[in-house]
């Protein structure tokens, strides 16, 4: 394959500005290969992972920061089983997005309780969106970064884009790409939950319409 281009991005994302579409070509060309994504094949099933994890590639930090609203409420009751109920979640969108991360996300992948702060200070970053205390120390031992001690390192898109790479070839998710199982791919990337399957199914048939196979 040659290498992703900054118009390609854009048209996948819709939007990207050309500067930032430019940065994140070269390093997801890098991720690309050193991944071994050398097939649209695989390309797409990456790309449809990142699309969904990263907004459209809109954000490499995970937003905590919801408006006060009634739908908001019920989206986080759904969302996550640390939220108890309306009354629970309307609580949370008036004490701001803090609060929100550190309990959505509390004692959860090696984080400590509401008042560790570990659910804001771990919550998703980079392309696959990495959460959770020990998910960011065994990345950051991938590759070669404090990201637990230094968590923000992980939004910078050079990082974002080796973690990305380091993560795929450690979990062996080409063999499921090779075989265009969306769904397996999901599971290896996000767990045994597939959050939003259909939307990262979305998103690779997207992929594929500018990288086809």
């Amino acid at each position: 394959m040659s290498d992703i281009a900054a118009g390609q991005l854009q048209r996948f994302s819709q939007g990207l500005p050309l500067t930032r579409a430019t940065l994140y070509a070269t390093v997801l060309t890098e991720a690309c290969t050193m991944a071994a994504l050398n097939t649209p094949r695989r390309l797409c099933n990456f790309l449809g992972q990142v699309g969904e994890e990263t907004g459209g590639l809109s954000s490499l930090v995970e937003s905590t920061d919801y408006h006060d609203t009634e739908k908001n409420a019920a989206f986080l009751v759904k969302t996550f089983r640390n939220v108890h109920g309306l009354d629970h979640a309307r609580r949370l969108l008036a004490a701001g997005k803090e609060a929100i991360g550190n309990t959505i996300y509390a004692l959860k992948n090696g984080n400590g309780d509401v008042g560790s702060g570990d659910g804001y200070r771990y919550r998703g970053r980079g392309f696959l969106q990495v959460t959770g205390r020990s998910n960011y120390r065994a990345i950051g031992t991938l590759v070669g970064m404090p990201l637990e001690e230094q968590p923000d390192l992980l939004a910078a898109p050079s990082a974002a884009a080796e973690a990305a790479a380091r993560y795929w070839m450690s979990h062996r998710i080409n063999v499921p790409s090779d075989a265009d199982d969306v769904g397996v791919v999901t599971q290896l990337v996000n767990g045994g939950g597939r959050l939003h399957q259909s939307q990262r199914q979305a998103w690779h048939d997207k992929a594929r319409q500018i990288w086809p196979f």
